[in-house]
């Protein structure tokens, strides 16, 4: 299976939101329950141990953070004052 139609149908099973770059995962339980983010996990594994990209439509910050790495947040604004402390203390950078 080519890299390309690979990322074509995890994009269709809705496991993702947002525009190409920006993805973060959705929050559904009928797509917990019938384990779609359990199939696209290791589709995404299995394009990464064959040379593939992994998944590169994810948002870079939250790429960042899932991998234990500090994310930039250079240019990040948050407009609601509760959400920006709560950020402020889980994102010591």
């Amino acid at each position: 299976m080519s890299h390309r139609l690979l990322m074509k149908e995890i994009l269709q099973t809705g496991v993702l939101e947002g525009p190409v770059g920006q993805m973060a995962f959705t929050c559904s339980l009928p797509l917990l329950a019938s384990r779609q983010y359990a199939v696209v996990g290791k589709l995404v594994q299995w394009s990464a141990q064959h040379g593939g990209p992994g998944l590169p439509v994810l948002n870079q910050t939250l790429f960042d953070l899932m991998v234990g790495r500090s994310p930039s947040l250079e240019g990040v604004t948050v407009p609601d004052i509760a959400v920006a402390n709560v950020l402020a203390q889980v994102c010591i950078v």
